[in-house]
């Protein structure tokens, strides 16, 4: 019996992802790979139809133990990969979603939305995590100036959950797992009235840290970095006003508290032992030499976090016609992070630091879209209103004096974004498609950032930044015989400039916007009797003034990189091999280079991008049917790359490559299912980070091995 549930990948557009795995209906003489619908592409909702380079995962695979978030996904997909710790976002073509400069201030490089909520910096790290009633998770590579509410010069992910249904509907999920890893999800849905629907939904995480912290054990919140917590409540109201009107509202309130995974090296201090020992209290009994001859720990300067995300989304749409319709997406996002020392609140400890990160973004679309046999076009308006405050409150010594001192910071920003963006795809030959667009963005910010210390103002500085700009888009895209579709799109990126204050000093500076240049060859299209679907691209992107933060606090600061380049090559397929066996895989190839870049006196030019692979391979298969037996598994490659830019270090470490490999084997009932899984499943040690060599390292997740059991009605 066929494995009927749709695992798809129907890899399309520039390369959208083979990683969504197809199961396909066996037929007499091909196979139905299915239909996919888009929610983040403005221009679409028929991936066929896309030009963008997205990756595509659906309910089905998201359904796999081995995947529990939205950044596990990412290993199968090309050129995609998760930040290199906890306090960054995720990477796209070696371009993290914050861009060089962690905290992306106003202006992300890559977007993450929710439901059609775009999330804020802090939200994005550690908001919504989780995929459990997740439907779809789109993966756009690239600017997406035309395609994202806010113009992404890097790409932009949208995670859409399962809506309600006009009928009742549930499931339930309870997983265990390495390390004490404790999973739950609940969600039930039904009907109202005749036109009213939904759908609410619970799912709660928690995984001990396996690493060690011997001298934080007396401090009140140890508990706090020595497990990974996460939850996330959700409500989905669904209105069918009308025969031609959908009103979609969501809500979701987040909570998430991940531990850290950074470990000493042998060269970190006299007293640590090595990498083997996986002491991960750097801060305590066995920091660096330089702060033993003042002080014998230094918990102050370890930081412990977690963050509350609020959403609240209003979508409607509107058929006018057969041809055209109307779309209003309403989007607020407030997220608050609290920062603490890990010694804050314990008995006796002054020397501590205690903060925040308060993010409120509001936002509202409203779109038109016209589809026709030959034509297709969108047209839209958007506007973005986002308020940040910060504070930290720390009592540590003085880097000049060694006494303690309290020091206050407080910075503010408030970022207005206004445009108008539009797309037109005509056929004016036949086969043969043109494709322009573009975005007109108006950028307003203020900032404002002050130091009190012990009590006397040291530093109050205002900055304001505003531009108007247009980037553009323009293409062809040529159907051959076999519907199979070649495409080539050049297309531009901006990001605004902006300033900061340097810690230590106080002294403001500022920065210049960023802008970068995209030309995508893309080949996309199905073959074999619909058996196999692929696709593969050849991109090249030149950067101006890209924006780099360099040094480490407090000496840190955001410049300018002269000029920069990246180019690569993706390949994803997805082949449907048998009735039950469905095999996919992808291929990311990437080069990327500071072509002129110095600051403090180091010059970068010639190095590539911190945390840019220079290849990601994934190889992968389903076996099984609806009921009985099945099994998953996976291989995934990931090569070698530069760490982060730091203070005073010429070239950064140069991570190793590595490989890991996923397993599940389950059995299937009806309305249940029962899966056994690994992670890691040899156990792979591998670095995501690492300062010196031998410093200092953020370590990657080890093996983990667990039990899964889901019933849904």
């Amino acid at each position: 019996m066929i494995y009927n549930r749709l695992i798809s990948s129907v890899t399309l557009a520039g390369s959208v992802s083979i990683l969504s795995i197809s199961a396909a209906m066996a037929q007499d003489v091909a196979y139905d790979l299915g239909t996919l619908v888009l929610y983040g592409d403005r221009t679409t909702t028929q991936a066929e139809e896309t030009n963008s380079s997205v990756s595509i995962v659906t309910a089905a695979e998201l359904a796999d133990p081995t995947i529990s978030s939205y950044r596990d996904a990412f290993r199968h997909m090309a050129n995609v990969q998760a930040g290199d710790f906890v306090e960054s976002g995720f990477v796209l073509r070696g371009i993290n979603s914050e861009g060089q400069t962690p905290g992306g201030l106003g202006t992300p490089l890559a977007a993450y939305y929710i439901d059609g909520v775009q999330q804020t910096v802090e939200g994005t790290r550690r908001g919504i995590n989780g995929v459990f009633d997740a439907e779809q998770i789109e993966v756009f590579r690239g600017p997406q100036s035309t395609l994202s509410g806010r113009s992404a010069l890097a790409g932009a992910i949208h995670l859409r959950t399962k809506d309600p249904e006009f009928a009742r509907s549930g499931k339930v999920e309870l997983g265990y797992g390495s390390d004490n890893k404790k999973s739950v999800g609940l969600a039930f849905g039904d009907t109202l009235a005749p036109n009213l629907a939904y759908r609410i939904s619970g799912e709660y995480y928690s995984k001990d840290n396996d690493l060690n912290y011997p001298s934080y054990t007396r401090f009140d919140r140890y508990d706090d970095i020595t497990s990974d917590e996460q939850y996330t409540l959700r409500g989905k109201l669904l209105w069918q006003a009308t025969d031609q009107t959908d009103v979609l509202f969501s809500y979701s309130h987040s909570y998430g508290n991940p531990a850290p995974n950074d470990i000493a090296g042998p060269y970190w201090s006299t007293a640590s032992t090595g990498y083997g020992a996986q002491r991960g209290d750097i801060w305590g009994n066995i920091l660096p030499d330089f702060y033993t001859a003042l002080i014998p720990e230094f918990p102050g300067f370890q930081d412990v976090r977690n963050t509350k995300v609020d959403n609240f989304g209003i979508e409607v749409t509107h058929h006018v016609n057969d041809n055209l319709t109307f779309t209003a997406q309403t989007g607020y996002s407030a997220s608050l992070t609290e920062r603490y020392s890990i010694n804050e609140g314990t008995a006796g400890e002054f020397l501590t630091v205690a903060g925040e990160f308060d993010q409120e973004l509001l936002t509202q679309e409203f779109r038109l879209n016209y589809e026709a046999e030959g034509l297709r076009w969108v047209g839209g308006l958007y506007i973005g209103k986002e308020e940040q405050t910060s504070f930290r409150d720390a009592t540590l010594p003085s880097f000049t004096t060694y006494l303690p001192e309290n020091q206050y910071s407080e910075n503010t920003g408030d970022m207005l974004n206004i445009a108008a963006f539009g797309e037109v795809a005509y056929e004016f030959a036949p086969s043969w498609t043109i494709i322009a667009g573009g975005r007109l963005d108006y950028f307003d910010q203020d900032q404002t950032a002050s130091l009190v210390t012990d009590g006397v103002l040291t530093s109050n500085s205002q900055s304001s930044f505003s531009d108007t700009v247009f980037v553009p888009k323009v293409g062809i895209e040529y159907e051959l015989s076999n519907s199979n579709k070649i495409a080539l799109i050049y297309q531009e990126g901006y990001r605004p400039g902006g300033s900061g204050i340097l810690a230590s000093t106080g002294a403001a500076y500022e920065y210049d916007a960023e802008k970068a240049k995209n030309l995508e060859l893309s080949y996309r299209g199905r073959g074999l009797d619909d058996r196999l679907s692929f696709a593969a691209s050849l991109f090249y992107q030149d950067w101006d003034s890209q924006q780099v933060e360099v040094g480490s606090y407090p000496n840190n600061y955001v410049t300018n990189a002269g000029k920069s380049k990246s180019y690569g090559a993706e390949l994803e397929l997805s082949y449907a091999a048998t009735d039950i066996v469905d095999l996919y895989g992808s291929v990311g190839l990437l080069n990327t280079e500071f072509k002129n870049f110095e600051a403090n006196g180091i010059d970068y030019s010639g190095q590539s991008f911190p945390g840019a692979p220079e290849a990601s391979i994934a190889l992968g298969y389903f076996a099984g049917g609806a009921t009985g037996w099945f099994s998953t598994g996976s291989i995934q490659y990931t090569g070698s790359s530069l760490s982060r830019i730091e203070s005073g270090v010429a070239r950064p470490v140069k991570l190793d490559s590595y490989t890991t490999v996923d397993l599940s084997v389950g059995y299937a009932w009806e309305k249940s299912k029962l899966t056994a899984y690994v992670t890691n499943a040899f156990d792979t040690d591998y670095f995501t980070y690492e300062n010196g060599p031998g410093v200092l390292a953020t370590q990657g997740e080890g093996r983990e091995i667990g039990l899964v059991y889901g019933y849904t009605f």
